[in-house]
């Protein structure tokens, strides 16, 4: 029997963030998910607009936190895949 694992996990988010907010738009469009705002209503109402504009260092800091995270929750997973492959290992021995 031979011992198998689970092919590495490619880690992209740091990328993948520094790309999506790159244009106003995206981030636009990032508020507008978080919020769960329909975007043409950000654009028709001026309350939910300036509510956006106001309380956007909230997702900022999302944003960042989860780049700060990501190196340290890839390092994790990559460490619990390989215990959990040796763990089905033995329980097949």
């Amino acid at each position: 029997m031979s011992l198998w694992r689970l092919p590495e996990m490619t880690y992209h988010f740091e990328d993948v963030m520094d790309d999506l907010i790159v244009d106003n738009n995206e981030r636009m469009a990032l508020y507008c998910d978080f919020y769960a705002i329909d975007r043409r209503e950000l654009e028709k109402d001026k309350v939910v607009a300036e509510y956006v504009e106001k309380h956007h260092q909230i997702l900022d800091a999302l944003i960042s936190g989860y780049k700060e995270m990501g190196p340290l929750n890839k390092k994790i997973c990559d460490e619990l895949v390989g215990c959990e492959c040796e763990t089905e290992f033995e329980k097949k021995r």
